[in-house]
C-alpha cells in the first residue's frame, strides 16, 4: 500500500492532478452512459407502440379466418433479425389461450424465456374484429444488441483513456519535478541550514525566478541574524547575566513566602531589592545617556549606538518589572477606587507573569479588541488577582502536551469582563464546590496554601462583580468582571 505521506511533493501533484482527471472521466462515462440507457429505454417504448399498430392490423383478418399459414408468415417475418432493436420473441392465442403460434430468436425458444432477457420489454396486444376481441398477441422487444455496442465502444474508449492518462501522468510529474519538486528541495535544503545555525552564503545553482527570489532573501536573513547574534553576544552579555542573576534572586526568595503573609514579605522583600538596584541601574542609564549624547564626538558606529539602546532598554524593563513588583505586592485595600486603563495593567500582569511562562514553556495571548478600554477599581488588587489566575493556570497545566493561556477582555454596555482560560479540560465537579474555600488546594506541599482564589474572589466581590468558574467551557476557565470607567479628561 503506498503511504501519501511519503511520497515527494512532484508525485503528490502528480496523483493529485490524474485522480481528478481520472474521476472527471469516470463521471463523465457514467453520465453518458446512463443517457444511453434511458434514451435507449424511450426508444424501446416508441418501438413498441410502431410493432402494436402494425400487428394489429397485420394479425386482424388471419385471427378472424384462423389461416395458420398466414398467421405462420406473418409471425416469422416479425422475428426477422436485426442489429440493434428487434422483436426477440412472439406468442399468438386465440380469446380462449389456444397458442396459435409461439417462436423466439436464437436459443429461446419460449416467449417466457424471452421476456426474461435483459434490456427487454414485453407487452401484450389485443386483436379486435368489428369491435370483439378475437385473439390476444405477446410481443417482447429488445435493444440488447444498441447497448452492447455502446458498451463495446465504451469499452475501448475507457482503455484508450486509460492508456493517454498513464502518458499524460509521466509528462505532469516531469514538470512538477522539474519546476516546482526539485528547486523546493534545494529551499529546504538552505532553511535546513539556517535552523542548524550555519549562516554561510548558500549557493542554490540554476532556480526558476520564483525560487531564486526565496533563496537570495534567505540569505539576507541568515547574513542578518548572524550579525544580530554577534552584537547581542558581545554587547548584552554581561547585562543579560546580571539580569537572570537578579532575578533568580528574587524568585527564590518569593517561593520561600507562604501565601497567607505573601503580600507584607514581598512588598519588604522589593522594596531592599529597589534599593540594591536602583543605584547601579542608574550609573547604568547615565552613562549610556552620556554616551548616546555624545555619539558623534566620540564617533560611534551604528553597532555601537544599537547597543547603547539595548542597554537603555535593558534598564527600562529592570526599572519596571521593580515598579510592577513593589504594586502588586503590597496591600491595596487602603487604595480608593478610581478609573485605571486596562492596556496599563495587562502590561504590567505580562511583566510580572513573564518569566514563570517562560520557563514553563507556555504560550501566553491577550486578547484586547479595545485599547483604550477603562475600568473601575484598585488596579493593584486587580493585578493581583490576574497574577493569581494566571498562576495557578501554569501550576495545572504543567504535564500537559500543548500548553497554552490565554488572557480576554471584552466589554459591554456598562463591565469589563476578563477571561482566563487554560488548555486544562476543566475541573472535577466535586473539586469546584471547594476550591474557593479558605485553605482548599489540591497543590503539592510548600506549592500553596489554598488562599488565592478565595482572596481573589472577596477582592473582585469588594469590587462589586463576580468571580466565576465557567463550567460550559470545553478548558478551564475563570471570568470576572469590573465596573467600566471613563477617564476625567473624556468627561471634562
Amino acid at each position: 500500500m503506498i503511504n501519501i505521506h511519503n511520497l515527494s511533493l512532484a508525485r503528490k501533484l502528480t496523483m493529485a492532478a490524474i485522480a481528478l482527471i481520472a474521476g472527471s472521466l469516470i463521471l463523465l462515462s457514467t453520465v453518458v452512459y446512463l443517457t444511453v440507457i434511458t434514451f435507449g429505454d424511450r426508444f424501446l417504448d416508441n418501438e413498441i407502440k410502431e410493432q402494436s399498430l402494425f400487428i394489429q392490423k397485420a394479425f386482424s383478418e388471419p385471427l378472424w379466418t384462423y389461416d395458420q399459414y398466414q398467421i405462420d408468415e406473418i409471425a416469422n417475418s416479425l422475428l426477422g433479425e436485426a442489429k440493434y432493436t428487434y422483436i426477440s420473441a412472439l406468442k399468438i392465442e386465440t380469446v380462449g389461450h389456444e397458442v396459435l403460434f409461439e417462436k423466439g430468436q436464437g436459443d429461446l425458444k419460449t416467449f417466457l424465456n424471452a421476456s426474461k432477457n435483459s434490456y427487454t420489454k414485453t407487452k401484450v396486444i389485443d386483436i379486435l374484429k368489428e369491435e370483439r376481441v378475437i385473439g390476444h398477441i405477446s410481443i417482447a422487444v429488445t435493444n440488447e444488441g444498441y447497448v452492447k455496442a455502446f458498451q463495446d465502444q465504451l469499452i475501448i474508449i475507457i482503455f484508450s483513456a486509460l492508456f493517454l492518462l498513464l502518458l499524460l501522468s509521466q509528462i505532469i510529474f516531469y514538470y512538477f519535478n522539474r519546476n516546482l519538486s526539485a528547486p523546493m528541495k534545494i529551499i529546504l535544503k538552505q532553511v535546513s541550514q539556517i535552523r542548524g545555525e550555519h549562516y554561510g552564503h548558500f549557493h542554490a545553482g540554476d532556480l526558476p525566478e520564483e525560487f531564486e527570489s526565496i533563496s537570495h532573501a534567505l540569505n539576507d536573513a541568515s547574513s542578518m541574524i548572524e550579525k544580530r547574534n554577534n552584537d547581542i553576544l558581545y554587547y548584552t552579555n554581561d547585562l543579560e547575566i546580571l539580569v537572570a542573576a537578579r532575578t533568580a534572586e528574587l524568585e527564590d526568595q518569593m517561593k520561600k513566602n507562604i501565601n497567607a503573609v505573601r503580600l507584607a514579605a514581598v512588598g519588604e522583600m522589593a522594596a531592599d531589592v529597589a534599593h540594591e538596584i536602583n543605584n547601579p541601574l542608574t550609573v547604568i542609564d547615565l552613562h549610556a545617556n552620556k554616551l548616546k549624547k555624545h555619539e558623534q564626538e566620540l564617533g560611534l558606529t551604528p553597532a555601537a549606538i544599537a547597543s547603547v539602546e539595548k542597554i537603555q532598554m535593558m534598564v527600562k524593563r529592570i526599572s519596571k518589572i521593580i515598579k510592577g513588583l513593589k504594586s502588586i505586592s503590597r496591600d491595596g485595600n487602603a487604595d480608593p477606587m478610581q478609573v485605571f486603563s486596562v492596556t496599563s495593567i495587562i502590561e504590567d500582569v505580562k511583566m510580572l507573569v513573564e518569566m514563570k511562562i517562560k520557563n514553563h514553556e507556555i504560550r501566553f495571548d491577550v486578547l484586547l479588541n479595545n485599547p483604550n478600554l477603562y475600568a473601575i477599581g484598585r488596579e493593584v488588587q486587580i493585578s493581583q488577582v490576574l497574577v493569581n489566575l494566571i498562576g495557578n493556570a501554569v501550576d495545572a497545566i504543567d504535564q500537559e502536551s500543548d500548553k497554552w493561556i490565554k488572557l480576554e477582555i471584552s466589554e459591554d454596555d456598562e463591565n469589563v469582563k476578563f477571561f482566563v482560560t487554560d488548555c486544562g479540560k476543566g475541573i472535577p465537579a466535586l473539586l469546584q464546590e471547594k476550591m474557593m474555600d479558605p485553605f482548599f488546594t489540591t497543590k503539592e506541599n510548600n506549592k500553596g496554601t489554598g488562599l488565592g482564589l478565595s482572596i481573589s474572589k472577596n477582592i473582585i466581590g469588594e469590587h462589586g462583580g463576580h468571580l466565576e468558574y465557567n463550567q460550559g467551557h470545553s478548558n478551564t476557565q475563570f471570568i470576572f468582571n469590573l465596573k467600566k470607567g471613563v477617564p476625567a479628561k473624556m468627561t471634562a
